[in-house]
Parts: C-alpha cells; structure tokens; sequence
C-alpha cells in the first residue's frame, strides 16, 4: 500500500517480538480471527487480582496486526480489563480521525504510529484485532 502506511515505526514495531509464544500454565486462551485478511491472534494470559499478570502471543498476520499485538504485549501487563478497554477505545477513536495529540493513553505512546492505518480504513481490523483478543479473554475471565 502507498501513503506512508507503513513508514515510521510500524516495520520496527512489527520486527520485535515481546512476548513468549506460550505460558506454562495459562488461565486463560483465546483464538481471534480477522475475516477479511485472514490475520489469527492465539493469546494466552495469566491473571491475579484481575489484572494481566503474564500473556503470551502467536500472530499470524500483516505487519500492522504483528506491531499492534507487540505493543500490546509491551504495554498490557499489570492492566485490568478496563484499562484495555480504555485503550481500545481510545485507539478506535484515533483510527476514525481523533486529534493525534489528544488521544494516546499514558504508556502507550507507540500506538501513535498507527496513526497513517487512519486513511485506510480496511486495515483498521489488522490494528484492533490483538486487543479483540485480549478483551475476549478477559472477558470471559
């Protein structure tokens, strides 16, 4: 794709990887797929308190789904299922036009660079779907 989609961190962002493949013993796992790119998230995560204690990742997708699930992992950690819904929401909301400045959550500055997918509103899944993930399996914790 033209227009910059991919310029700035999102290669770097997509390049790391944060999380470990599996956890010894999760209390909770989930498989999400995006439809219409065929992009798959496995997670697993750990909790106590309700809050992340551990999470696990495979993705199978593009290089925005890859980058959004790193930062995921980097940033999730020690949240609760509300906090990520907050994130969720506020990365919604900047994929659908938000004021850039005025949206990035504290500790999660790297999503910033996702800010270019905004004109593509096809990718936005590919952005959103490590979060469907993490929502669903807090959810059903």
């Amino acid at each position: 794709m033209s227009g910059g989609l991919y310029e700035g961190g999102i290669k770097e962002l997509a390049s790391q990887e944060l999380a470990p493949r599996s956890l010894p013993h999760p209390d909770k796992q989930v498989s999400v797929d995006n439809p219409f790119c065929g992009d798959r998230v496995d997670l697993e995560i750990n909790l106590e308190d309700g809050r992340i204690t551990a999470l696990a990742q495979q993705v199978r997708g593009c290089m925005l789904c890859t980058a959004a699930a790193n930062v995921m992992a980097r940033s999730a950690v020690g949240l609760s299922a509300s906090e990520i819904e907050q994130v969720d929401n506020s990365l919604k909301a900047m994929l659908g036009g938000q004021d850039i400045l005025q949206w990035t959550p504290p500790g999660w500055e790297s999503l910033a660079e996702f800010e270019p997918v905004r004109r593509h509103k096809s990718r936005h899944g590919c952005v959103t779907l490590p979060f469907r993930a993490l929502l669903e399996a807090l959810s059903s914790a």
